[in-house]
């Protein structure tokens, strides 16, 4: 979403604010060019509980973080249908989910190997988190002060609970 608005700028021959982040689309739809940017950013807080999370994508690599230590899955994060049915069958609410990953997309496109440990990539995973650091700090992310508060009148699920469905509580 962050080059839609400039790329409104580009179609409406409106000049760019100082403050905007993002790129015109035209480049890449007139094919001038192949890409806009060699890497994208990723956030997620809240859903139906929290489960704060910052990812970084190149062309090569994903890298993801999560600010929060609960071990497994928060299953209400994840609507209820008839793949989280299998999912479940096969054991999703065991599995641990580590604090890191990082993929390799060219060998690993399914996203099936985490090697955030693996030694080789070492110097990958440091740029990585490099890159993710500096983009929170440009945007002032608000994890960087800590957990980050639920809205007024939010209302969210533990992120123990099964289903969205369940009871929740409001935040006052």
């Amino acid at each position: 979403h962050i080059d839609l608005y400039p790329t409104l700028c580009d179609l409406l021959e409106i000049e760019h604010p100082s403050w905007l982040q993002g790129k015109s689309l035209l480049p890449l739809i007139h094919d001038e060019v192949d890409e806009l940017h060699d890497a994208i950013f990723a956030e997620v807080t809240y859903h139906a509980a929290y489960e704060p999370q910052r990812a970084v994508r190149t062309r090569r690599w994903k890298y993801i973080r999560r600010f929060d230590h609960h071990l497994g899955p928060v299953l209400p994060n994840c609507d209820d249908s008839p793949s989280k049915d299998v999912l479940m069958e096969y054991g999703w609410k065991e599995r641990s989910h580590p604090l890191e990953q990082l993929y390799d997309l060219i060998f690993d496109p399914n996203e099936a190997h985490n090697m955030a440990n693996d030694l080789s990539v070492g110097v990958i995973l440091e740029e990585m988190r490099t890159r993710l650091d500096e983009w929170m700090v440009r945007t002032d992310d608000p994890l960087l002060h800590g957990p980050v508060p639920a809205p007024h009148g939010a209302e969210l699920n533990d992120p123990d609970q099964m289903s969205a469905s369940y009871p929740t509580r409001f935040v006052l």
